[in-house]
């Protein structure tokens, strides 16, 4: 009997033992600064397995068998754990989250960095060099950076939507009146900034984009000690809808601050202006005097403020290839703040169809990024574009219905660098950290 029973506890103790799951988070560190990392509670819930019985409690992230600071934000505000929380930590290098199934496990305490404080309807935050203000409709403006006061970059978060109320397209196909509103106009659902985490302060908003019917916008931004601002924006659908601007944006990036303020970017793989000249997006800002070379590369370098010569309409660019990153920098301030794509930007070859796609505006000193769909008619002036694509909006309207999603996820990097050529080199090296990162792979 004593050896029946030894022998339970033995295969009981085996049996018992805790699993760990480990999901690798790889990167790679090229300016030796922290790297700003979000992701869903859904998305780790995927990776993790739903089969596993993990103690949500016990989640950690490590790196080098060291534990890190992170922090869950409960971003659908329902006050519980939820699929709908994000994630959010700081890493240097390759890293892990890991989870068991000991519920003995009790969850890990770290102090707070930054504060928020409520005041007169709106939101100051402070965290790391930044100060920075939320107002009612979850919209964030940076206004200091280090010892640089003033207005940093306004307005993360807005959208600029265009389209037709009252469309009945698919019963007559009739589209209704035109009407154009920015999240400045829409209808506040909820809106809050989360308590101060360890690594990060939180903005959440939900927004109904009247008199646009049946489409939310939700936005989630993350300020980060490190001077990086994660911002999340998701549209969805709750019945049909047909729009002819989709583009968030980031404004007065800077130039409100500074009048040497210069506005820099790798050069565009497409720009319709240099295709109907018949050249190329270079030889096009190589006779705006506006390319600098660094590192043996081109970038395009002007003053913020100025138009740049236009081939048609007011914008300084306009259809024009999403790239991975643009940035403004301010020589007196030694300051910058870039827009970084997690990911590289896909140019397909059919060019109606990327005409119609994702591209980038500058227009206003407001970065825009997103569907626009006007088509000039300029189009057919012009033979190298002539009969080659459509110039008759109607071709181009963007049709969306009941339970369609689209989504942006954008890193602004706020950094100081002593030149032009630093603030490049700096960006480049952001860039390829952003986008060198992968979880679960």
């Amino acid at each position: 009997m004593k050896r029946f029973l030894v022998l339970f506890f033995i295969v009981f103790s085996v049996f018992s033992v805790a699993e760990t799951v480990r999901v690798p988070v790889s990167v790679s560190s090229f300016t030796g600064e922290p790297i700003a990392v979000t992701i869903s509670m859904s998305e780790i819930l995927d990776l993790v397995g739903v089969d596993f019985d993990a103690n949500w409690d016990s989640l950690r992230v490590v790196q080098d068998g060291e534990e890190l600071p992170y922090q869950i934000d409960d971003t659908d505000l329902n006050g519980k754990l939820s699929s709908g929380d994000v994630m959010a930590f700081l890493i240097t290098g390759p890293a892990e989250i890991t989870v068991t199934d000991d519920f003995d496990i009790l969850p890990p305490e770290f102090d707070a960095v930054g504060k928020v404080v409520e005041e007169e309807g709106q939101w100051l935050i402070e965290i790391g060099e930044i100060t920075a203000v939320a107002n009612s409709k979850g919209l964030v403006k940076v206004t200091g950076f280090g010892d640089v006061e003033g207005t940093i970059v306004d307005e993360l978060g807005i959208v600029r939507m265009s389209g037709y109320v009252g469309s009945t397209y698919y019963v007559d196909g009739e589209y209704g009146r035109h009407e154009e509103k920015t999240s400045g106009d829409f209808i506040v659902k909820e809106a809050t900034v989360l308590p101060a985490g360890p690594v990060g302060i939180t903005v959440v908003s939900t927004l109904e984009a009247q008199p646009f019917l049946g489409i939310t916008q939700k936005i989630i931004t993350t300020l980060f000690s490190n001077g990086d601002i994660i911002s999340h924006n998701t549209f969805e659908f709750a019945t049909y809808a047909e729009l002819m601007k989709l583009q968030i944006m980031a404004t007065r990036v800077l130039t409100d601050a500074a009048e040497d303020t210069v506005h820099t970017l790798p050069v565009f793989r497409r720009l319709l202006w240099a295709d109907q000249l018949n050249i190329t997006p270079l030889e096009y800002w190589l006779d705006r005097n506006a390319i600098m070379f660094s590192g043996n590369k081109p970038y395009i370098v002007f003053p913020a403020v100025d138009s740049m010569r236009p081939l048609w309409w007011g914008a300084t660019y306009i259809f024009a290839s999403q790239e991975s990153w643009r940035a403004n920098y301010s020589q007196s301030l030694k300051t910058g703040v870039a827009e970084i794509n997690p990911e590289v930007p896909v140019v397909v070859a059919d060019y109606e169809e990327w005409m119609g796609g994702l591209t980038w505006v500058y227009e206003s000193r407001e970065f825009r990024d997103g569907y626009f769909e006007w088509m000039p008619g300029e189009i057919d002036i012009f033979e190298s574009t002539k009969d080659y694509v459509s110039s008759n909006w109607e071709d181009y309207v963007k049709h969306f219905v009941a339970g369609d999603v689209v989504s942006f996820k954008r890193v602004y990097s706020i950094y100081s660098a002593d030149s032009i050529e630093d603030s490049i080199e700096f960006v480049e090296m952001k860039k390829s950290e952003i986008q060198s990162l992968k979880i679960g792979e």
